[in-house]
């Protein structure tokens, strides 16, 4: 099972298309059996953001001791994040705050039990990981907090 992270603001995210070559942070359209999500949202353009694990599972690692991956994982992980992070930021300045709801793969219309503030800085720290069933808004000054 995976955890999938997707993200609605007020007008158009930009996409980052996957690269098979080098799997890295992408965004994605949502597929059509991922459109349900949009009931998790007040602003209409709702797109899906992916690590370089294909999925949102490579923005976890923060929730596991680092003896429990690989000094890779790690890197990878991190690259993931700070890639997300980077493209929160220039996306903000665009298009304003942006949700977020994650969740594992099948949860997607399933309530949210937590609720955060959250800044793109808030994803570069080690520890950062997504809380299930998170939806949470993502804005220039976030801070980080359960609710």
């Amino acid at each position: 099972m995976c955890m999938m992270v997707y993200l609605a603001a007020r007008s158009p995210l930009r996409l980052v298309p996957w690269d098979d070559a080098a799997p890295s942070f992408y965004v994605g359209e949502l597929a059509p059996d991922e459109v349900r999500v949009r009931v998790q949202f007040d602003s209409s353009h709702v797109v899906y953001a992916g690590s370089h694990e294909g999925c949102g599972c490579g923005f976890q690692y923060g929730k596991w001791p680092t003896g429990s991956r690989t000094p890779s994982e790690t890197e990878m992980g991190e690259s993931s994040k700070a890639a997300f992070a980077a493209y929160l930021e220039r996306e903000l300045a665009s298009v304003g705050p942006i949700e977020v709801f994650a969740c594992w793969d099948g949860d997607q219309v399933a309530p949210p039990e937590h609720r955060r503030i959250l800044s793109a800085n808030d994803l570069r720290s080690a520890e950062f990981f997504f809380l299930e069933k998170e939806k949470s808004v993502v804005t220039d000054t976030g801070i980080a907090r359960d609710g």
